[in-house]
């Protein structure tokens, strides 16, 4: 949901975790250590262009306006996560998909500054 209006439909929502180590070596032997890189979190995320969704997080990428999201299972216990909340939210870039025999579709690229997934 953007305030009260909800965003659908959305074709595709797509987390990426980047947690990056990288081994460190020496004259004397390989992997004596390690040093752990920042954490980042990004996800796309597919649009339907139709209402006012779009337009408000169009709106929302120019003023930088944070946001959060969540991911939950609606019903069952297949997926490994309950739930996984993505805090701190920014939109980055937005991409437009316009086609001649369909709805058009909006890519939002956007960082995430906080991750919380809640285990099954």
């Amino acid at each position: 949901m953007v305030d009260t209006t909800v965003v659908t439909p959305i074709d595709s929502f797509n987390p990426t975790f980047n947690v990056p180590v990288q081994p460190l070596h020496s004259l004397e032997a390989d992997n004596v250590a390690h040093v752990v890189q920042p954490q980042a979190f990004t996800f796309t995320m597919a649009v339907k262009a139709i209402g006012p969704v779009v337009a408000k997080l169009t709106e929302m990428a120019m003023a930088r306006t944070k946001f959060s999201v969540g991911v939950q299972e609606t019903r069952g216990n297949d997926w490994t996560f309950q739930q996984i909340a993505f805090n701190d939210c920014y939109i980055t870039s937005v991409a437009n998909n316009i086609v001649i025999d369909g709805v058009p579709t909006t890519t939002f690229n956007c960082i995430c500054l906080e991750v919380i997934p809640a285990n099954a």
